[in-house]
């Protein structure tokens, strides 16, 4: 097999602990990363690939922790200029996911998307999500796709619903991996969920 150019992490962040109804639990980080690790081993990333995340606590940053692991290179597109970013989408007091971020930000090309015409929120995410499909695509026209996902319309615009029916991927494509964010039985291969389309 030959290591894949371009991987687009994406999926769920992990749960504030006063979500209502859990979605990706902070319990399900070590079997979500072990998931992760197997889809990039079975791929064979490493040096010769580029991982492109949105940066965000949960999918976006383990997806992209494994892959720099590999060797490979990360884009980070991110939805607001970093600290406001940081503040929206990575911290929550008492973890250490804004000092990942950090790290990881370090070590990454960076990209600052940004609400750019002042629309809110969803834009920017939408608009990120736009930047890191333009990014993979730009390195691949076929990027292999990891998403942590339930299978659910997600919370507001830019979510990962949206972005796997712009891609218009699904299983069994092997370019496709979805790993669920709460265990289900069927491991890293269908996770038990269908993208939308």
């Amino acid at each position: 097999m030959t290591a894949p150019a371009a991987v687009l992490a994406l999926g769920h962040m992990v749960d504030l602990p006063d979500r209502p109804l859990p979605r990706f639990p902070s319990a399900e980080i070590p079997r979500v990363a072990a998931e992760v690790r197997a889809v990039l081993a079975d791929w064979e990333v490493g040096p010769a690939s580029t991982v492109v995340s949105g940066g965000a606590r949960g999918a976006d940053l383990i997806i992209a922790e494994e892959g720099h692991a590999r060797g490979a290179r990360i884009v980070l597109c991110l939805a607001f200029p970093l600290e406001e970013f940081v503040r929206r989408s990575v911290d929550v007091p008492g973890t250490d996911w804004a000092a990942r971020f950090a790290r990881l930000a370090r070590l990454a090309e960076v990209h600052v998307v940004g609400d750019e015409d002042g629309h809110g929120a969803g834009d920017a995410f939408a608009r990120a999500n736009d930047r890191m499909i333009e990014a993979a695509r730009s390195i691949d026209p076929r990027p292999h796709v990891i998403a942590v996902w339930d299978g659910q319309c997600g919370d507001g615009p830019g979510g990962t619903a949206d972005m796997i029916r712009q891609l218009g991927v699904r299983p069994p494509d092997p370019r496709f991996r979805l790993i669920a964010p709460i265990g289900r039985s069927g491991a890293h291969g269908d996770a038990g969920v269908t993208p939308p389309g």
